[in-house]
């Protein structure tokens, strides 16, 4: 009999929902903190402490090893969670996971959860893989060197090429100057006589 056996189907298939477990799983492994829905985190959280209860208490068996890789299918993963992640639990006799219930989800509004192991080997600013700011190296004061030195050849490149005298500069100036006022007292011509008599007295002619 199955009574009082509906939760945790994630509305999902049997296969469907192996296969998001699994993928969160790995990814939880990996990472060692993970962002989900609050349902796929209370699901993740019974599928993947017995692995890691199996690992713990079965470091170096062959058999153990066989049968996390028939739940992950990920042979880095088994390796990863044999060696780095059991051994921190050896004296812990469960919760290796915990969930924190974050903001609900804008499209939809489902609850959000972060799930993550209760000991890491990986710190915070390593997952939002912060750096450190260091003093320049060597090979970055070498290539601002280089930059200045380039620049500075352009300058003198600039300069060389406009070597052109100050007069030639005024006397063509003074010829703009001139053509401007040409245009205007042309412009005020037009104005003064008017644009149709002008066509007329043209075509008179």
């Amino acid at each position: 009999m199955r009574h009082r056996k509906k939760r945790g189907r994630l509305n999902r298939k049997t296969a469907e929902r192996k296969a998001v477990l699994k993928h969160l799983t790995n990814s939880l492994f990996t990472y060692q903190r993970i962002e989900t829905t609050a349902s796929k985190a209370k699901a993740l959280r019974e599928f993947a402490e017995p692995l890691i209860t199996l690992a713990k208490k079965n470091a170096n068996s062959i058999n153990a090893r066989r049968q996390v890789f028939s739940k992950l299918g990920d042979k880095d993963i088994v390796k990863n969670l044999f060696s780095n992640i059991s051994p921190l639990y050896k004296d812990v006799p469960g919760g290796y996971l915990r969930i924190m219930l974050s903001a609900r989800r804008k499209g939809d509004g489902t609850q959000m959860a972060v799930i993550e192991l209760t000991k890491r080997t990986i710190s915070d600013d390593e997952l939002l893989k912060v750096d450190k700011i260091s003093e320049p190296d060597k090979k970055i004061k070498k290539k601002k060197d280089k930059k200045k030195e380039s620049a500075e050849k352009t300058d003198s490149k600039d300069k060389k090429t406009q070597t052109e005298p100050e007069d030639e500069r005024e006397e063509a100036r003074k010829k703009l100057d001139a053509r401007k006022q040409k245009a205007k007292t042309e412009q005020e011509k037009i104005t003064k006589k008017g644009i149709f008599k002008r066509f007329r007295r043209k075509s008179i002619g």
